[in-house]
């Protein structure tokens, strides 16, 4: 549950929301933090389970975990 995130991961999984699919350089464009932090955080959710990673090309996009992001 997004509520449940501490508030550093809890802006990104907010951004991820908003856009549903995107990859780190798109969530840092919203948080104004930098692509490598919104990647760290990505990737820890993405251990967490809460998303999954999908490569297009050289670039990866992170979504929410069928309706984990709803929650």
């Amino acid at each position: 549950m997004i509520s449940d995130l501490p508030d550093n991961i809890r802006k990104t999984a907010v951004a991820l929301l908003r856009l549903r699919e995107a990859t780190a350089e798109d969530i840092a464009k919203i948080t104004g933090r930098k692509r490598s932090t919104e990647s760290y955080y990505l990737n820890l959710m993405a251990d967490m389970k809460l998303v999954k990673k999908k490569k297009v090309g050289r670039k990866i996009y992170f979504v929410f975990n069928s309706n984990q992001g709803e929650q």
